[in-house]
């Protein structure tokens, strides 16, 4: 009897081999072009067709739950994959709502997508057993990680009276670490750099010509629709004459902040790199990005492109071709302040931002800033996160910050996480503005030199930017801040000890 029931447990084990053999050829090895294969794909057709029947979204529904089974088990197999899928997750996620009227919150799509890139990626280096522990004791690590604790501390706030805007936060923040530790372990060589380099470019580039669309053919059907569809959304956009363009991503301010910092690290490139073509292209692509961000109003680019271009030239005092770009800058700002381009709503705003005091904006804000510092020096921790501005209406109404107007990401971190908080934040820009320095003079090969002086420039534009905008914390743009961070500890790995060696690598 055993052996019985021992050869029928072995008929029916060849059986289902047999069985999964048999399906793996029908339907993967073939593709679909069989005859099984047709059939299934016939009666999917008349179950969708007739799932209409029940429901109009019901096929939908169906179509993209299936489009985003087959996404999760393809960024599962290929985690660089799922890596950039992240980082492009802004610029896709933004269109169901303005197209369809489907009001998701971005986050709700954006961080699973993060997390499913997280997944993938440590599941793949799982083999390797990477060690990672010589990258976490660095200052910029333990900085972030610090910055972690404090968040993490920040639960228990005495000002708080709930923790619903605080655990708001504090989870982006534990997708933006997980992103960070993955990013050291996606970038693990030269050329995954450099191809993080051309991705990046080539999403700043989509991002800007969706804004010169905007700008020259005008807004489409659905996103004047969504522009119109709230009056503070409309008050908000529409400014000194002009509606300012947000493009793909979530409004004017990150869409500004995105392509001025990336023009700036487009332009360094095209100055360092020996290549006429590829230098050309990269100009080309600079002043696309320059002109693009001008369409968004926000006048935080303009001293983000002063702030980024005084950093190049003071890191390159040493070189002739600074003394080009010094003279070009001068020569552009002239142009710009006081040439015949009077009547452009887009040029007179840029022209406002060097009004200074006199602007009715700047002493607003000034006022409200002076009348607030008693409340500051008297927390050291701050008022709580999410407090202040209009998450503060909606966390914490009646709170003493909220609907404050920050207008000021070191004014917002000093607001919501005290004087402590700023110098932790301060100090971390320090140690992150200190390696790259040190990396640029350091380094021999001239590409691992222009990677660092080019991250750097941006980097440092995006700290001008956090005087007057929340510049760092957007989305795509504080994703590109952490592969910096990466970039800069990586690139001593790959440096040579040549430095006569001409390259044409980037």
């Amino acid at each position: 009897m055993q052996a019985i029931k021992a050869r029928m447990a072995q008929t029916k084990k060849n059986n289902a081999l047999l069985l999964a053999a048999w399906l793996k050829k029908v339907f993967f090895t073939r593709r679909m072009n069989s005859v099984p294969g047709l059939v299934v794909m016939v009666l999917v057709g008349i179950a969708l067709a007739w799932s209409g029947t029940i429901s109009e979204k019901l096929p939908l529904i169906i179509a993209v739950g299936s489009v985003a089974v087959l996404f999760v088990l393809v960024c599962l197999n290929y985690p660089e994959l799922a890596y950039y899928a992240y980082i492009y997750s802004v610029i896709i996620f933004t269109l169901p709502s303005r197209v369809f009227g489907i009001n998701i919150p971005l986050n709700f799509v954006i961080e699973p997508t993060g997390y499913l890139a997280v997944i993938s990626i440590m599941a793949a280096q799982s083999r390797k057993r990477q060690n990672s522990a010589d990258f976490w004791k660095t200052p910029i690590s333990i900085m972030i990680l610090l910055l972690f604790c404090s968040y993490l501390l920040q639960a228990f706030n005495p000002e708080i009276n709930g923790r619903e805007g605080w655990f708001k936060f504090f989870r982006k923040e534990i997708i933006y670490l997980c992103f960070y530790h993955v990013s050291f372990l996606m970038l693990d060589s030269l050329e995954k750099i450099r191809r993080f380099v051309k991705l990046w470019i080539i999403l700043a580039v989509i991002v800007a010509l969706w804004g010169f669309r905007q700008q020259w053919l005008g807004f489409t059907q659905f996103e004047d629709a969504w522009v119109h569809s709230d009056p503070n959304i409309t008050t908000l956009l529409f400014q000194g004459g002009l509606f300012r363009k947000f493009s793909l991503l979530s409004d004017p301010a990150a869409f500004g902040v995105m392509a001025v910092s990336s023009s700036l690290f487009t332009l360094v490139l095209a100055i360092r790199t020996p290549i006429k073509k590829r230098k050309k292209l990269l100009y080309a692509i600079s002043i696309l990005l320059m002109v693009s961000s001008s369409y968004s109003g926000t006048r935080t680019c303009n001293v983000m492109l002063i702030g980024g271009l005084l950093s190049y030239i003071v890191f390159t005092l040493n070189e002739k071709r600074t003394v080009v770009v010094l003279i070009s800058s001068i020569v552009i700002s002239v142009f710009l302040l006081f040439g015949p381009l009077k009547h452009s709503p887009v040029i007179f705003r840029i022209k406002t931002t060097f009004d200074g005091s006199k602007d009715p904006s700047n002493m607003v804000r000034d006022m409200n800033r002076k009348n607030i510092q008693p409340y500051i020096w008297q927390r050291p921790i701050g008022g709580g996160l999410n407090t202040c501005g209009e998450e503060g209406n909606m966390y914490y109404p009646g709170h003493r910050l909220a609907g404050y107007p920050p207008d000021s990401g070191y004014m917002k971190i000093m607001l919501e996480q005290g004087w402590v908080g700023l110098a932790l934040n301060i100090l971390l820009y320090f140690f992150i503005l200190h390696k790259g320095v040190t990396g640029f003079y350091d380094s021999r090969r001239e590409e691992i030199k222009t990677y660092y002086i080019a991250f750097l420039v941006a980097f440092f534009s995006l700290v001008v930017g956090q005087y007057s905008q929340l510049a760092i914390s957007q989305y795509p743009t504080y994703l590109f801040y952490l592969a910096t961070l990466v970039i800069f500890y990586k690139l001593k790995e790959y440096d040579k000890r040549n430095p006569k060696k001409i390259e044409t690598n980037f």
